[in-house]
C-alpha cells in the first residue's frame, strides 16, 4: 500500500551471520503488505557486543546484497556506529515519504495468515481517531494488562500501554511527538522511554492526556493476535540504555 512505509530495525544477535530471522520478518510483512517500501535500519555495534562484530559485518553484507538482488522495494540505512532504535529513527523519520509508517522489530513479525483490514486501520488514523494502532502478540489481552485498557470501538480498543511491538502510526505524530522525547545523543529502545510518557499523560490528565497520543490496539473478533516473537536476543542480557 502506497500510504505505508515499513520500518525494520536490525542489530547484532548471536544467530548472525544467519539472515533467517530477518528473512522471515520480510516474508511475513510481504504477506500483509506486498508492495509497501521497507526501510531496514542496520545499527552499528555497541561496545558490549564487540565480540559479535565479525559475524554482524558478514550479516550486514548479506542484508545489503538481498536489498539489491533478492528483496523488492527494500532500502537499507546503514549506521557505522551504535545508534539503537532512538538514534536510528531520528535519522530515518525524514526519509519516510508516506503519511503512515509500520514499525516492525526484526524478530517480531506480523502473523502472515491472519487478516488485517488495512483500509480500516488507515482510515481510522486519517480520520483523526487514532495516531497509533498496535498489532497484539497474544490472542487476548492478558489479565495483568486489563487496567491499561479503556473502551472498545469497532475493531479497536483504547489503551495507555505503549509497546514497540508492530504498530501502524502517523508519520507526523511519530516525528513531532514520539521522537521529540529523544535527544540526538540518546541510545535507547523507544519503548523504554515512551511507554512512561503515554501513561503519565493519561494519569495526569485523564482522557485529555490520552488524546495527545490516541493509542489503540487492533481488536477484531475471533482473536486479536497479529504479531509474534522469534526471540532474536535469546538469553543475551538487556544492556544499559543511554538517554543523554
Amino acid at each position: 500500500m502506497d500510504k505505508i512505509t515499513v520500518v525494520i530495525p536490525t542489530s547484532p544477535i548471536r544467530s548472525h551471520p544467519s539472515t533467517d530471522i530477518i528473512d522471515q520478518c520480510i516474508k511475513d510483512v510481504r504477506m500483509q503488505l506486498p508492495n509497501s517500501e521497507i526501510i531496514i535500519m542496520i545499527d552499528g555495534v555497541r561496545e558490549e557486543q564487540d565480540y559479535l562484530k565479525d559475524q554482524y559485518n558478514e550479516y550486514t553484507s548479506k542484508v545489503m546484497w538481498k536489498c539489491l538482488h533478492e528483496w523488492n522495494n527494500v532500502m537499507p540505512m546503514h549506521f557505522s556506529s551504535h545508534m539503537h532504535q532512538s538514534g536510528m529513527m531520528l535519522k530515518t523519520i525524514d526519509e519516510i515519504k508516506t503519511p503512515l509508517l509500520l514499525y516492525v522489530e526484526h524478530d517480531t513479525p506480523l502473523v502472515p495468515d491472519r487478516t488485517i483490514d488495512w483500509q480500516k486501520c488507515i482510515k481510522f488514523i486519517e480520520d483523526g481517531q487514532a495516531n497509533t494502532i498496535r498489532f497484539h502478540f497474544e490472542n487476548v489481552i492478558p489479565e495483568a494488562h486489563k487496567d491499561l485498557i479503556l473502551n472498545k470501538q469497532d475493531d479497536f480498543v483504547k489503551t495507555i500501554q505503549w509497546s514497540q511491538r508492530p504498530h501502524l502510526s502517523s508519520v507526523v505524530y511519530y516525528r513531532d511527538q514520539v521522537m521529540s522525547h529523544f535527544p540526538k545523543t540518546a541510545r535507547t529502545m523507544i519503548e523504554d522511554k515512551y511507554h512512561g510518557v503515554v501513561m503519565n499523560d493519561f494519569y495526569a490528565d485523564g482522557i485529555h492526556g490520552w488524546n495527545k497520543h490516541k493509542l489503540w490496539i487492533y481488536h477484531p473478533k475471533n482473536g486479536i493476535q497479529r504479531s509474534y516473537n522469534l526471540d532474536g536476543r535469546g538469553d543475551e542480557p538487556k544492556y544499559e540504555m543511554k538517554f543523554e
